[in-house]
């Protein structure tokens, strides 16, 4: 979530100072944390903690009333009306505060549908308007995808299909074009119809986390908000370097920095990451994603199963839901994935069957195989006992691995 506070501290100086270059100051002098730090972080504090969301935007406000860049006009009402009178009713927003407060829901869920559902949640408390919460929902949807190794099409095509964004248009195309009116003056560079695509789109142009960042302040507009959603994405495509993560942190009173580093304590945060590889002209992960709801073409679910195929629980039921797997069939490929059985006895008894799927990958170039940490979960073994099965699967190139069953192995090779 800490993409989020980056695009938005980087963005604070030229929110009403636009600036329609990409060369400037990253860390700009005067810069700080805004409105949009402030609500992201307590969204992380509600996805933590649980409660009402909606009392959670109004005490954070209320708390921390003066940032730079303020709060939007509409906002502030509803804060002072909630605090004074406990009337917490929508006010039918569009504007695009409902999605540079959503990061945290994309780390939160692991499935679209819960990402979808939560990132409602996030915006319907205050930003109950269809578009209001579209830009949160798209927001948080960019975020999972890239958190699972999604490629920058796969995700581009994702939310031109489920949202009608139209994201043609290059980063150097919009740049001249738009300000705060929005883009040809269609729209409102404020509302998420005029930023959250043209955020996605400096994500999208972007060849690392500063870069994409730096696309997003180079447009103009809501810079900060622009920058906050950018960066969001941005962070689980490519990690935020080290140092730049303690300087962002450094801008934070102790207890905001102290909901941050819990959250990622327990969702986990965007680390630089190695390079993807490429098999048959396309990009993949080195580790297969630790949840996955989306498959290319020629891709692959590998899940653990049992012999009678009830695929009732677990990755199965996730197979089953979305991949095509075939109830009452318990081995091998179905639709789009492929079934290990590890639930009729100790581990002697699943290595027949990882001998075979694997000897079935490497005749099956045309396909990538994505193994989860099959028997990991309720057939109650452990990664140590399970990994050292797919020792013969290393260096098979369409065959991806879990961290965990690498680490194992790694460990076991010294």
């Amino acid at each position: 979530m800490l993409g989020s506070i980056i695009g938005d501290i980087v963005g604070s100086t030229y929110e009403f100072n636009n600036i329609k270059t990409k060369n400037f100051p990253f860390f700009p002098e005067h810069s700080e944390y805004t409105d949009d730090s402030i609500l992201t972080i307590a969204t992380a504090d509600w996805l933590l903690h649980g409660g009402n969301v909606a009392h959670y935007y109004s005490d954070y406000a209320a708390r921390y009333d003066n940032p730079m860049g303020g709060y939007g006009n509409s906002f502030k009402v509803w804060v002072m009306r909630s605090q004074e009178t406990g009337d917490f009713r929508p006010y039918n927003s569009c504007g695009n505060g409902s999605a540079m407060r959503v990061g945290p829901v994309g780390w939160a869920f692991n499935y679209k549908e819960d990402v979808l559902h939560y990132a409602r949640m996030s915006a319907e408390c205050t930003h109950n308007h269809p578009e209001g919460i579209k830009g949160a929902q798209a927001t948080a949807l960019c975020i999972l995808l890239a958190r699972q190794g999604a490629s920058k099409e796969k995700i581009k095509q994702t939310i031109e299909h489920y949202f009608g964004y139209d994201l043609s248009l290059t980063i150097d195309e919009i740049r001249p074009r738009y300000s705060w009116d929005g883009l040809d003056r269609c729209g409102n560079g404020g509302t998420c119809q005029g930023s959250v695509p043209q955020a996605i789109r400096a994500f999208l142009d972007g060849k690392n986390f500063e870069d994409c960042v730096r696309n997003a302040i180079s447009i103009g507009g809501d810079s900060d908000t622009i920058g906050c959603i950018t960066g969001s994405i941005a962070e689980a495509f490519y990690g935020i370097p080290d140092d730049m993560r303690a300087r962002a942190l450094a801008y934070l009173p102790p207890e905001l920095k102290e909901i941050v580093e819990e959250f990622e304590a327990k969702y986990g945060k965007g680390t630089v990451k190695c390079e993807p590889r490429i098999y048959n002209g396309t990009e993949r992960p080195r580790f297969t994603p630790a949840a996955i709801c989306a498959l290319k073409a020629d891709e692959v679910f590998v899940f653990g199963s049992n012999l009678a195929g009830i695929h009732g629980g677990g990755a199965a039921r996730v197979a089953a839901t979305y991949f095509g797997a075939i109830m009452g069939q318990g081995t091998g490929l179905q639709g789009q994935s492929y079934a290990i059985p590890t639930m009729q006895g100790g581990v002697d008894t699943i290595r027949p069957y990882v001998d075979e799927f694997i000897a079935f990958a490497k005749e099956h170039t045309e396909l990538f195989f994505y193994v989860t940490r099959i028997g990991c979960g309720i057939a109650g073994f452990t990664d140590a006992e399970i990994a050292p099965l797919f020792a013969q699967a290393v260096g098979v190139e369409n065959i991806c691995l879990p961290e965990s069953f690498i680490n194992v192995l790694n460990h076991d090779a010294v």
